[in-house]
Parts: structure tokens; C-alpha cells; sequence
């Protein structure tokens, strides 16, 4: 019986025992990561005026974004203010397509979280928004100047 017509696909599983890997060993993503352990402020934008930056570490960097862990969960789809040195960034990916607030600090969107059950760290991976889509995301540019 062919497999695909009795709707009884099965897909082999990863060391990990995931079924991401559906065809061999095949990269899914689009850019390389870059490994990192580089220092990160960031705080969610929201409705309300943030408080404070909480810490965190980039563990590592592409070209559309980056993966971080922090003490502090963050919200599906939020969108960030990141604080970093860009220079170390700039070592790696382009950095002139992002929506910059200033030298240091760039906008980005929250694309998965979860929490690491063995290290007792939230996991973040990070999209960067382009400066094209600063018009866009005017109310979060606003937000974001105004953070000290």
C-alpha cells in the first residue's frame, strides 16, 4: 500500500527525537548562525512605558536575527528593543537593513520562545525588523526613543 495515499506518512526522528529533520540531514534555515556569548539588554514594547531592561545572552546571529536567554520569558510575537554592541554584530552580518533607534539599541520581533528545562533559562529567537518597515512600526520607533 502506498504510504502517502493511506494518509500513514511517517517521518524519521532526530537524535533529539523530533520529527523536524523530514528529509535527511537537509538545513532548514535560510542564513548561517553565528555562535556567540555576547551581553544583551532588552526590554518587550508594549502599551505601557517599560520599567526596565532586563539581561540576557545572545548565543548566536544571523543575518534576519539572533537567539538569546534570559532570566525574563518573553511574549509571542512582542516586539523587543535590544541594546547590544553592534560592532560585534557588524563582525558577522550586515547591520545598515536594521531599524535602528540609535548606535547601540535596534528593534526586533519575537518569533518562538520556551523555557530550557535544564538550564532554567527562557530561550528567545529574535527577528530583526528592517529600517524599511520603520513607518510601520512608528508607535514602537516612539517607544523606543523615549527609554533612557
Amino acid at each position: 500500500m502506498d504510504l502517502l495515499r493511506s494518509g500513514k506518512t511517517s517521518f524519521p526522528k532526530t537524535k533529539s527525537g523530533s520529527k523536524r529533520e523530514c528529509f535527511g540531514n537537509a538545513e532548514r534555515r535560510r542564513d548561517v548562525r553565528f555562535p556567540c556569548a555576547w551581553r544583551i539588554r532588552f526590554v518587550e514594547l508594549g502599551e505601557k512605558l517599560p520599567k526596565t531592561f532586563h539581561l540576557g545572552k545572545c548565543k548566536n546571529v544571523s543575518e534576519r536575527g539572533l537567539k538569546i536567554t534570559s532570566l525574563q520569558p518573553l511574549s509571542r510575537k512582542a516586539v523587543v528593543l535590544l541594546e547590544a554592541d553592534l560592532n560585534l554584530f557588524a563582525k558577522h552580518i550586515k547591520t545598515d537593513h536594521l531599524l535602528k533607534i540609535s548606535d547601540n539599541r535596534i528593534l526586533a520581533e519575537v518569533r518562538w520562545r520556551h523555557l530550557d528545562l535544564d538550564t532554567r533559562l527562557f530561550e528567545a529567537g529574535l527577528e530583526f525588523i528592517e529600517e524599511g518597515k520603520r513607518k510601520e512600526h512608528g508607535l514602537f520607533v516612539t517607544l523606543a526613543n523615549v527609554i533612557l
